[in-house]
């Protein structure tokens, strides 16, 4: 069970999240706030499991804000900003995940918070080149921040490099352009790798393949 705390300035933004969440099993509930101050206040007394932090704030950068807030619990950035810089920032200060608005329906944002929770690290709804973890062309796996799982499903290792560039966000285009291949050819990987791991989606794929790691 997760207890959220959606720090956002747009109280819209707050309350959308709050609705879109706390109906499901595994939210036990949904906090929201506007202030830095009562945030660090919730947090540092143990009342929350994973904030929901927005970059962009009148009373204080969610950037300034991670730092203090990443020490005591799981931060995941939940924002407009689709600036690969501010992405790489807020990982490297402490972000356990970041989601574009939009990016996600709400079963799949809290198979994203859950698996952050767990260790993870998730990017979705931006892109995320190999040069933000890494060299291009370097493996996944050395240059990553995502665990590799326990259980490989049965995956080739091609297959494997693909299942990485998913949990890390790329796109297929993408996929194609770092591996060298076609998008055909990543497009028939991907199918293979839903297969092999009985899921639909790309959401359903990473907490299908990064879960097997927390077991």
């Amino acid at each position: 069970m997760m207890r959220i705390l959606t720090v956002d300035d747009n109280a819209l933004i707050r309350l959308g999240v709050r609705a879109a969440l706390e109906t499901f099993d595994e939210v036990e509930s949904v906090a929201e706030t506007d202030d830095p101050a009562v945030a660090l206040d919730m947090v540092s007394s143990g009342a929350v499991d994973v904030v929901l932090l927005d970059v962009r704030m009148p009373k204080a950068s969610g950037l300034d804000l991670l730092p203090r807030l990443s020490q005591h619990v799981t931060v995941v950035m939940l924002t407009h900003t689709e600036d690969s810089e501010v992405l790489q920032e807020a990982m490297a200060s402490g972000a356990a995940g970041y989601i574009v608005h939009g990016s996600l329906p709400p079963e799949e944002m809290v198979n994203v918070l859950r698996l952050c929770a767990a260790g993870s690290q998730v990017v979705t709804g931006i892109p995320v080149t190999w040069g933000a973890r890494g060299e291009a062309g370097s493996s996944p796996e050395a240059s990553g921040p995502i665990t590799p799982p326990m259980h490989d499903f049965g995956l080739s290792p091609r297959e494997h490099e693909v299942m990485q560039a998913i949990a890390l966000g790329l796109s297929n285009p993408e996929i194609a352009e770092s591996l060298v291949l076609s998008e055909k050819t990543v497009k028939n990987h991907v199918n293979s790798i839903f297969a092999k791991l009985a899921v639909s989606s790309r959401s359903q794929a990473m907490v299908r393949w990064l879960g097997a790691s927390d077991g």
